[in-house]
């Protein structure tokens, strides 16, 4: 069963067991925590990155995704989100922000100066009706030599994880954004899906590229498809602006086949559809809600 406690009952009953837990979107989240609670969270996260860094390794958590987050830290800190954070020292190559719509000037100097990275995940962002075609700045962050990669955040977000799809909105929104049809262009898009988005997770090393020493991960697509008739010269173009994930005919995944023939042989669709079929039945009746169509619907 849900958890119906009193928001500040939860959070309580989460620091006695030694989890700190807050979600700034909810306003009642940030009204619950105590000025003590959230000087312990800046801790962990500052203590987080520094052990990440002394590790050699990441650290990735979600910011501004929304306006909330700048509105609560220039309240409670008279700073925006990245310029607390860089004052703290808890930003740097090491680390991977998730979104980071709403950034202003500073901010994105910031971001760009402390090669932090953003996970830009575009089709999110419309979905939800996020902000992002009037204060999304990740093109701009790109053009100062910022790191930015590529994402399509989760289902529950986003509905459709296709990464072609991310990258036709993300080179859309960014020539729309300056009126200018030669900014950011398919390539672009496809290098944030790929090399330029496996080294902002600080992987490039592994992944992103075919190449003698990486990881062998291909994606065959079935250009026999309408979307690639007549063939254009320039693969790249029709594979951001006309095609989706529906074009994928093979995937090998560090070697391994892992999609033949436009399907996924690593797990029993069938299994799993009825699976999914009974946790939805279970999360509704346990939620106690009926969703009905806007519209009649026959089954």
């Amino acid at each position: 069963m849900a958890d119906e406690r009193p928001l500040d009952a939860q959070l309580a009953a989460r620091e006695e067991a030694g989890v700190l837990w807050l979600t700034l979107d909810r306003p009642e989240a940030a009204n619950a925590i105590t000025p003590d609670q959230r000087d312990r969270l800046v801790d962990l996260l500052v203590a987080a990155s520094d052990l990440a860094r002394s590790n050699s390794t990441q650290l990735t958590f979600h910011l501004s995704p929304t306006g909330s987050d700048p509105a609560s830290y220039l309240a409670r800190t008279g700073a925006r989100p990245m310029v607390h954070l860089d004052r703290l020292g808890a930003l740097g190559d090491h680390v991977l922000i998730a979104h980071g719509v709403h950034l202003d000037d500073a901010e994105v100097d910031v971001v760009s100066a402390t090669r932090t990275a953003l996970a830009y995940c575009p089709w999110a962002y419309l979905r939800l009706g996020q902000g992002v075609t009037n204060a999304g700045r990740h093109a701009d962050l790109l053009e100062r030599g910022g790191r930015v990669a590529l994402g399509c955040d989760a289902e529950n977000a986003a509905d459709a994880i296709d990464v072609l799809r991310a990258g036709a909105l993300a080179a859309g929104l960014a020539k729309d954004s300056r009126v200018d049809p030669t900014r950011f262009g398919a390539h672009t898009a496809l290098e944030l899906a790929t090399i330029t988005g496996a080294e902002a997770i600080g992987m490039d090393r592994e992944i992103g590229s075919l190449e003698i020493g990486k990881r062998a991960d291909i994606v065959l697509l079935d250009t026999d498809r309408a979307e690639f008739t007549p063939p254009s010269p320039d693969p790249v173009l029709p594979i951001i602006w006309a095609s989706d994930g529906r074009a994928v005919a093979e995937v090998v995944a560090n070697g391994r086949v892992v999609v033949r023939a436009g399907s996924c042989i690593t797990v029993d669709h069938d299994e799993l559809r009825d699976r999914t079929l009974q946790a939805r039945d279970r999360l509704l009746r346990d939620a106690r809600l009926t969703p009905r169509p806007r519209w009649p619907v026959e089954h």
